[in-house]
């Protein structure tokens, strides 16, 4: 029984035969033949895969969705250094991740599928392309895209109400990563995926993560949760000029909570993850009653 979540787990019983199980491996590892050109093509640790889309274009690195040509397909993000060869930030952000997914305290069974997962870094190999470094992470269904993709479709600005769980689905996973030692240090809208259907947020881009001190704790919480208050206010201001305000029909609790958090970093380490949270739930109360479910379109735009 897990004290965190509640959840039984028990053991079965089912055996599997040692020549069914290696029929099955050795299905999973053949390589079908490539449908897609050779220029869509990666070798990456051993597995060659198939380049569905270029999610995104940074300074160190592009970002590509790919599939794993086997018996067994599976979607992995590819992060390529954008240099040929080695790329000591892919390293860092692979060995962070690692860390973090090694957190063995309350809750870590439930946070680790709320973090970006590894799969490795390695060489990738493209025809007619330089070798460059890749960080290889497991594609999670059912994410749209980047917050920062959501603000370009919500010109006006997103409904106030989803940015409730939006902002606490960032303060629940801070608050784990916080409370194991660790900061992400550069939360910023397109840091941030959301899945519609089930209000999820992930948090991305760890390459500026590191652990901190007890004397650099305020310091590097306060920073984080500072950063996920101004994340929510670029998207209840939506496409206008200027500093981004809290959106015309941001309700005043939730307004002077974003205000705070997000003009006082000491104020919000003070606070910390959980109380920040606790003070948001307060605000909702007080803004729009009890809680509900809302349908969230990311880009209404485009319908």
């Amino acid at each position: 029984n897990c004290s965190y979540c509640g959840a039984t787990v028990s053991p079965g019983t089912k055996t599997v035969e040692r020549a069914t199980f290696f029929d099955a491996w050795t299905r999973a590892q053949a390589t079908p033949s490539p449908s897609h050109s050779d220029g869509k093509a990666i070798q990456w640790l051993g597995n060659r895969y198939t380049v569905l889309a270029t999610l995104g274009k940074g300074q160190h690195s592009d970002v590509l969705l790919t599939e794993r040509s086997s018996g067994l397909p599976c979607r992995v993000v590819l992060k390529l250094a954008a240099a040929e060869g080695r790329c000591a930030i892919l390293r860092r952000e692979a060995d962070t991740l690692a860390s973090l997914q090694a957190i063995n305290a309350s809750g870590s069974a439930y946070y680790s599928q709320r973090l970006p997962q590894p799969l490795g870094v390695g060489t990738a190999q493209q025809p007619g392309q330089p070798d460059r470094d890749a960080l290889g992470l497991r594609h999670p269904p059912g994410y749209w895209g980047s917050l920062a993709e959501v603000a370009l479709q919500h010109g006006s600005g997103i409904d106030p109400r989803h940015a409730v769980w939006m902002w606490r689905r960032m303060l629940e996973v801070l608050s784990f990563v916080h409370g194991n030692g660790w900061a992400h240090g550069d939360l910023q809208p397109a840091h941030a995926l959301v899945h519609p259907r089930d209000h999820g947020v992930l948090l991305i881009g760890w390459s500026h993560a590191r652990r901190f001190s007890p004397t650099e704790r305020g310091g590097a919480t306060g920073r984080d949760l500072a950063q996920t208050a101004w994340t929510i206010r670029a998207l209840l201001h939506g496409q206008g000029a200027g500093e981004p305000g809290v959106g015309k029909q941001t309700p005043a609790p939730l307004s002077a909570l974003l205000r705070q958090c997000s003009e006082d970093a000491q104020y919000a380490a003070r606070l910390s993850a959980e109380g920040v949270e606790r003070a948001l739930s307060a605000a909702s109360q007080a803004a729009f009653g009890p809680a509900q479910f809302l349908h969230f379109d990311p880009a209404p735009q485009r319908g």
